[in-house]
């Protein structure tokens, strides 16, 4: 018989899985990577203010980085968030929690935690999204494999079915929600006002966006935390230790097949659909996100199964540190960029040099590097970690679990 009042745990750090700190870590990287541009310039008119840079070769730069970069890295971090929802779940299973009562209460936190990081810091939050992704698969949590699937992949490419209604029907735009005439303003307020002035530009332009988040990120985000859910309740990142001679054939496989994506996704659209058709926009998109999966995939492989060897493993353990205290570094990557580029700070924004922005980037993910082995020598966990976990369990002692 299950205890009635049972003490559920958290991972002490000697527990941890050592490939999925790592795989989160590179996961924040690249997240820096590709959120420091979109601090640099509104969303207003992100593409079109980098598309029209007037250097080639800074314009060149920005194609193929955020061609490499742009949804992949979202993927990865949704996807370990759908990882890490199983794993939590097996630990209550095991323990006789009350699971749904904890994973709502961590879920009203983030909501939280993405609220205050939309009013404070930045438009472009993801956690609203995984708070919401997070309920829904808590409601899908009993499915069968197979059908969490479906739903995984109906909600990854719920955009391209949105758009074929849109060629039918007249619905909201789920693709974009530019005003080029509010660009000049952006560039003038989040560059030289005051905080409260940004704050007040941040809201309308969350507003704004409001319409691509609901219709395009949310249902993309609940799809790949599915998926993400399913590769942990399959134990991929085990699989992957157990048969790394299987998976040394499968990888370079799926890298190939996701340079190839890479290179023809446009290709692959135009040859589906004739120009002139009313339905090339999400001939387009599915053949976007059809290559974001293909490379996320591939980006996940390779760096599980790199992980698997102790050597590189070690080589690879730095980048662990800032995984294991994803939230805390997620916004305070927030905080510097905010620093760097809004007026409060040193007033950077609209700056046309994104090589440049980039050492920014690397520079900030270095310092969290250094930051969170400081902080890891002498606390288990990032201080939000910390936070979340308390509001979250609501005990007050832990004990060790052999889980992750």
């Amino acid at each position: 018989m299950r205890n009635s009042n049972p003490e559920i745990t958290f991972v002490l750090p000697q527990n941890r899985v050592a490939s999925l700190d790592i795989l989160r870590g590179f996961a924040l990287m690249g997240i820096a990577i590709v959120n420091i541009l979109g601090f640099n310039a509104s969303f207003f008119d992100f593409g079109g203010f980098y598309n029209a840079l007037p250097d080639p070769a800074q314009l060149h730069f920005y194609q193929v980085l955020i061609g490499l970069s742009a949804d992949k890295f979202i993927f990865l971090y949704s996807f370990l968030f759908g990882y890490g929802i199983w794993m939590q779940l097996q630990r209550f299973n095991l323990q006789g929690g009350n699971f749904p009562a904890f994973f709502s209460r961590r879920m009203a936190v983030l909501l939280a935690f993405g609220i205050a990081h939309v009013l404070f810091l930045w438009a472009g939050d993801i956690l609203i999204p995984y708070a919401i992704a997070g309920m829904v698969v808590l409601f899908l949590r009993k499915l069968p494999v197979s059908r969490l699937l479906i739903l995984g992949f109906f909600f990854y490419f719920f955009v391209v079915i949105w758009l074929i209604l849109s060629v039918w029907f007249k619905l909201p735009n789920a693709l974009s929600s530019t005003c080029p005439a509010c660009l000049s303003q952006a560039l003038d307020v989040y560059a030289h006002g005051d905080y409260f002035q940004i704050l007040k530009l941040r809201l309308i332009e969350y507003a704004a966006f409001f319409p691509v988040n609901l219709l395009y990120y949310l249902p993309k985000i609940m799809g790949i935390t599915l998926f993400g859910f399913v590769a942990s309740k399959l134990q991929l990142h085990k699989n992957i230790i157990t048969h790394r001679i299987r998976w040394l054939i499968i990888t370079p496989l799926v890298a190939g097949l996701a340079i190839a994506a890479y290179l023809y996704y446009e290709e692959l659209a135009i040859t589906m659909t004739p120009a002139e058709s009313p339905f090339l926009t999400a001939s387009y998109m599915m053949s976007y996100e059809l290559m974001n999966l293909v490379m996320a995939l591939a980006y996940i492989l390779i760096i599980l199964l790199l992980s698997a060897f102790k050597v590189l493993q070690w080589i690879l353990k730095p980048i662990s540190y800032p995984g294991r205290m994803s939230l805390t570094n997620y916004l305070l990557q927030s905080v510097l960029f905010g620093f760097i580029f809004y007026g409060w700070g040193w007033g950077f924004f609209g700056w046309q040099n994104p090589s440049q922005i980039e050492l920014f980037a690397i520079f900030v993910f270095i310092l969290e590097i250094i930051i969170s082995y400081l902080w890891l020598q002498k606390f288990n966990q990032g201080p939000l970690e910390s936070i979340w976990r308390k509001l979250s369990y609501r005990s007050r002692s832990w004990k060790n679990h052999s889980d992750s």
